[in-house]
């Protein structure tokens, strides 16, 4: 009997009680693009309504007609990791959501796709067909003829004056008066600027250059000067139009192209400062300690227990130097947004262009630039709130969660996950290093330190020249009665 590959999809919009991974057959033409971590369309349910998905898995099955084809592939490139789909998996396993609720958080904001239901008039309907149309389905029909393409649906009821929840175009689709058709839109766009570059090698471009017009002359001169800029800066530069860059365009000399460019939520810092940290004798030891368990490339944790002003920071930025020196990346969290400021400051001002920035704050067109840096190699520290958790490194060396007994780490929506935990998967598959600091730690994480379960590194001193306040306690009960 022959095989075909089938593909086990996690659909979006399924409920927790019927929520499985589906298997749907791979068409011969979406071998080549179909892989695992992809976004894939797919019909759904009696109806076959269109809906998201993404491939968890592939197996070799006996053909069986009952199995649905995917319709599409979303995605060039997969998006999710091996790495990211057992993450996904052990979501589904501890906080008891359903599959594609287990992914969404690992998916870059703003990449997510919505479904748009479209209508299009039939090529061709007999005349018998047309008597028995109302005079309803006579007005939807000679509209869509008349538009000769596709109308969104919401569009086409509102035009039609019929409610949103109105089902007539579904009963004409059924009857096959109108074609329905399900289109993945994305939600936000990749941000891009229009490039100009020569089409043809120097030497023809200058024997070519005296049969142009002077404007023309000035815009390949400086191509010829410079290779490849912006449609903008040569208008810039010039002092000229965009038209006559068309112009040349037209003529074969100039190619014009789109270059995706990333929108940053901050102003890069040209040249960073690497200042070499002194550190205490505490600060010292634990910075040892904390690089001989990073160097055993086993993973582990440790609970860096520093009282306020005691130096954690620049312990962590030893650390960090160390393992971006050998090419691993890092995540460092912090509780809150209104913390992460301070944090960008300090960080950019030594790392320059290697940090990427996580929160909610942040657009959704930065999240997702910031996201494809990571996922390109162009950043190698990811700071930010709970979501930074979940950056896409390849190779991860080092995770310090700062303040870690803080609520916010907790997240109150599905998946219900603590970063504390989703830090622990990643290091443990990373053989990497996981840092909790505080001074004043949760129980549980003090507790594990306490047993040999983490490492225990405590900073009692304030650094420098500070020193702790004095602290005295009052019984106000004593007080309250004088």
């Amino acid at each position: 009997m022959r095989t075909v590959r089938v593909a086990s999809v996690a659909v979006d919009r399924t409920a927790f009680h019927f929520d499985k991974p589906y298997d749907y057959l791979v068409p011969f033409d979406l071998t080549a693009t179909a892989k695992e971590g992809s976004r894939v369309l797919v019909p759904f349910g009696k109806g076959n309504s269109k809906r998201q998905g993404i491939i968890l898995s592939f197996t070799q099955q006996p053909e069986v007609e009952k199995i649905k084809p995917i319709v599409s592939v979303l995605d060039n490139e997969p998006l999710l990791s091996d790495e990211m789909l057992s993450l996904a998996r052990f979501l589904k396993e501890q906080t008891f959501c359903t599959y594609y609720d287990a992914l969404k958080p690992l998916l870059p904001a703003g990449i997510n796709m919505k479904i748009i239901v479209t209508y299009r008039a039939k090529d061709e309907i007999d005349d018998e067909t047309d008597e028995t149309l109302n005079t309803d389905e006579k007005q939807i029909l000679y509209y869509l003829r008349k538009s000769r393409g596709t109308v969104e649906r919401g569009r086409l009821l509102e035009i039609m004056g019929y409610r949103p929840d109105s089902e007539i175009l579904e009963q004409m689709a059924k009857r096959g008066l109108i074609i329905k058709n399900d289109e993945a839109v994305r939600n936000m766009k990749d941000a891009t600027v229009k490039m100009a570059r020569l089409c043809m090698d120097e030497t023809e471009a200058e024997c070519r250059i005296d049969k142009l017009s002077d404007k023309q002359q000035s815009v390949l001169r400086l191509l010829l000067e410079v290779g490849t800029a912006s449609v903008k800066e040569i208008c810039y530069f010039t002092g000229l139009t965009a038209g006559v860059i068309k112009t040349l365009e037209k003529k074969g000399y100039v190619e014009l192209f789109e270059n995706e460019v990333y929108r940053k939520p901050y102003t890069e810092v040209d040249t960073p400062v690497l200042k070499d940290i002194v550190l205490s004798t505490q600060q010292q030891t634990a910075f040892d300690g904390l690089y001989q368990q990073y160097q055993a490339k086993q993973p582990s944790a440790a609970l860096l227990f520093g009282v306020t002003g005691s130096g954690k920071t620049q312990v962590f930025l030893k650390l960090i130097d160390e393992v971006v020196k050998s090419g691993r990346g890092v995540i460092v969290m912090v509780p809150e947004i209104a913390l992460t400021p301070q944090t960008l400051s300090i960080f950019q001002n030594r790392y320059g262009n290697l940090i990427s920035l996580f929160h909610s704050a942040m657009s959704l067109g930065q999240r997702m630039d910031e996201w494809k840096r990571i996922k390109n190699g162009q950043s190698k520290i990811a700071i930010g709130t709970r979501s930074a958790v979940f950056a896409p490194f390849s190779d991860i060396g080092l995770i310090i969660m700062d303040e870690e007994q803080e609520h916010t780490y907790k997240s109150e929506s599905t998946p219900r996950f603590h970063a504390r935990d989703v830090a622990r998967f990643r290091v443990n598959y990373h053989k990497s290093l996981l840092v909790l600091a505080s001074a004043t730690p949760s129980v549980e994480t003090y507790t594990n330190a306490d047993i040999g379960r983490y490492s225990l590194y405590q900073l009692t001193e304030r650094y420098g020249i500070s020193v702790l306040p004095e602290v005295i306690t009052v019984d106000m009960k004593n007080e309250q009665d004088s």
